[in-house]
């Protein structure tokens, strides 16, 4: 009996040495990928959490102060060099695997909370052309901008052109093609007022 207690008791103490040792190794590991993305041309304010995220154009994003990103944030400029931005503000959470795709410019506000595996993208084909193949017809970026403690839900796409106002939520899995007026819950394909918050 007092064997079995001995094992257990050394079981618990490895258990928790492990575990901070994980959690100081997990610790340096963040630090040190803000210090690498900061030299790869990424503004990254004080005290954010940023997980293993893919940024194919570094010096067009901007992350504010107190983020988390969790691992498999996408954070994707395309169209012409320069001139996409994505600029996230402050106090904001971005669930993993979510995607902004961006040609021209995605702005966040501060205290927001995106839920994991949304898509932000605000490219959209011109198909006018019936000769001509859609993947060879111009492409068009319009701006995306997401307002101060905005709530969005899983699974959610916004497309270009939306602008979703102060204090909205969007439910899960909506497809958001027009913008959002302030404290408004929206939801459905494509989205749909539910309620107003006020």
């Amino acid at each position: 009996m007092s064997n079995t207690s001995d094992l257990t008791s050394k079981r618990r103490i490895i258990t928790k040495v492990l575990f901070r040792w994980n959690t100081l190794w997990n610790r340096f590991s963040k630090r040190r990928r803000v210090f690498w993305l900061k030299l790869l041309g990424i503004q990254i304010g004080r005290n954010s959490d940023i997980g293993r995220i893919l940024v194919p154009l570094p010096e067009q994003v901007k992350i504010g102060s107190r983020c988390v990103l969790e691992d498999y944030v996408r954070l994707r400029c395309g169209g012409a060099w320069k001139q996409a931005l994505i600029e996230i503000g402050e106090n904001n959470f971005i669930g993993h695997s979510t995607q902004i795709n961006v040609g021209g410019h995605f702005k966040m506000g501060n205290d927001c909370m995106i839920a994991p595996l949304c898509l932000f993208s605000d490219a959209h084909h011109t198909f006018d052309d019936l000769h001509k193949p859609i993947n060879q017809q111009p492409c068009i970026y319009t701006n995306i901008e997401i307002k101060d403690n905005v709530w969005i839900g899983s699974g959610s796409v916004i497309l270009g052109g939306v602008t979703i106002g102060t204090g909205a939520i969007v439910a899960a899995g909506a497809v958001v093609n027009k913008s959002i007026p302030d404290y408004e819950i929206w939801g459905g394909v494509p989205a749909k007022k539910i309620k107003s918050r006020n």
